[in-house]
């Protein structure tokens, strides 16, 4: 039944895609550019331009993925048929004009400081458009990028924020290895930047990396997510799949932990880390509901 119910919901929004693409091209996301002075780097988002009496929404992707990944393409899509200015960035990675994902022995010499300065440069650039209420939605890894980022660079024009599918990097149950990040620092100590093969969640053992990079990463521990979410001061959700296989590595009491940290914690029965398949919807009808019961005038 509620198969069914997904399906016709979909059959739905597709028709108004229909609609809405006949009657305006504001449906539609084009795809700007924008440099980083700071960093040298061009970086691309996908940008579509809305009712300008509704708030916009920034849109983050996870670990080594970009503005494609179909759980951000969800997420963007059930904001534009309602009618939100939505920008969905490809963090650049080092790499100007980054289209595709990065693949684990790929050479990685970003940093977590550097994706806050982007992420940072595209919340700038949505003010130059004169979006002054912001909503900041993150999943997976974006999800802990932007909580860094509203705790140690805030950002008045952010008004909320939302974060999906929230755990962190850095653990003995995630597979970190101690003698791996001590290795790395002792690179540092002695000034050798030459990159590395360690083990960093899905990369087992050929995450290729400069000392830099693996360490910044590394800061987001357990303690450091709960703390950041007890420190934030804005108004901000955390939403979780209840099938989430994270669960195995982490433990259910995940969930009670970020409970207390105050954040709005809502669970989605049967949805796995990516919201896949009907959950989609779920996902999609939760974000909406959130942002008009915190962004409706």
């Amino acid at each position: 039944m509620k198969q069914l119910k997904r399906a016709i919901q979909a059959l739905k929004k597709g028709m108004l895609l229909v609609v809405l693409g006949v009657l305006t091209s504001s449906a539609f996301a084009e795809t700007v550019t924008h440099k980083i002075e700071s960093l040298n780097l061009v970086a691309q988002a996908e940008f579509a331009k809305g009712d300008p009496s509704k708030p916009a929404i920034l849109i983050m992707h996870g670990f080594l993925t970009t503005n494609q990944f179909h759980t951000i393409q969800s997420m963007a899509q059930g904001f534009k048929d309602e009618g939100y200015s939505v920008l969905t960035p490809t963090l650049t990675l080092g790499i100007s004009f980054r289209k595709q994902s990065v693949k684990c022995n790929s050479i990685h010499t970003h940093t977590l400081e550097n994706d806050l300065v982007e992420i940072e440069a595209w919340i700038k650039w949505l003010e130059s458009q004169g979006k002054h209420e912001i909503v900041v939605i993150g999943h997976s890894s974006g999800s802990q990028e932007l909580l860094a980022m509203l705790n140690h660079k805030p950002q008045p024009s952010v008004k909320l924020a939302v974060f999906t599918s929230l755990f962190y990097l850095n653990g003995p149950e995630l597979g970190t290895l101690q003698k791996e990040l001590n290795f790395a620092k002792d690179m540092l100590e002695v000034n050798d930047l030459r990159p590395h093969k360690y083990s960093f969640l899905f990369c087992k053992k050929d995450y290729y990396a400069t000392p830099q990079s693996f360490l910044s990463y590394h800061r987001i521990t357990r303690e450091y997510v709960l703390n950041e979410l007890k420190n934030l001061s804005i108004p901000n959700y955390t939403i979780m799949g209840e099938a989430d296989k994270r669960y195995q590595s982490v433990g259910l009491n995940w969930l009670d932990e970020l409970e207390q940290t105050g954040t709005n914690l809502v669970i989605i029965n049967g949805a796995n880390h990516f919201f896949s398949s009907e959950y989609e919807f779920d996902l999609q009808d939760t974000l909406i509901k959130i942002i008009h019961k915190n962004m409706s005038k």
